[in-house]
């Protein structure tokens, strides 16, 4: 720029253009400083990202736990009834529940699980009603809003979708395991 500047006679449109690009790069290496730096969790973010996110990166995960709701339950709340449609994606960070269905224990939910997962994303109502067994801690996310986010982040997506395939996968192996008496270690020696 000090070239063009002292010029006999001054070059605007280099000085201009110069200055155009030091302004977007300075930008840009502002930009990735900020995106190179550590992504820096609470407490409770860093408990639900380790048990049920952990395959997802934290600055990613931070952008997701940004709109979720978290909520506490009492000793037999009941978190969802039979019947009713699930409008949210729920996660248990912390305590027990359990799912009945006409009186029975269908299965217990442990944290890092989700629940409803597969009725909630196909728009079904919850099967069964799901009971807290103690004080319980959730996260919760709106379906609607949540597929709004991932639109746009087909990788976020694809790992959520994973997680979901993955829980499923171990609820049909606890039922299955449950219903013929045997415990999920105990499957791959049968």
């Amino acid at each position: 720029m000090p070239y063009y500047y002292f010029q006999h006679e001054k070059l605007w449109p280099p000085i201009i253009w110069a200055a155009a690009f030091m302004i977007v790069n300075g930008i840009r290496v502002v930009a990735i400083a900020l995106e190179r730096r550590p992504a820096v969790l609470s407490d409770r973010e860093e408990k639900l990202h380790r048990i049920a996110f952990c395959s997802i990166d934290k600055r990613e995960f931070l952008k997701l736990a940004s709109f979720a709701k978290w909520v506490d339950y009492l000793s037999e709340e009941v978190v969802l009834e039979a019947g009713n449609p699930i409008s949210e994606a729920i996660v248990v960070v912390a305590g027990d529940l359990e799912a009945v269905l006409n009186g029975n224990v269908i299965m217990a939910l442990r944290a890092g699980q989700l629940i409803g997962d597969v009725s909630a994303y196909s728009g079904m109502a919850s099967p069964t009603d799901v009971v807290a067994r103690g004080p319980v801690t959730l996260v919760k996310w709106d379906l609607r809003r949540m597929r709004e986010f991932t639109e746009s982040r087909p990788e976020l997506r694809a790992n959520l979708l994973r997680m979901v395939s993955v829980d499923l996968a171990i609820k049909l192996l606890e039922i299955t395991t449950a219903g013929r008496g045997l415990i999920p270690e105990e499957v791959g020696q049968e």
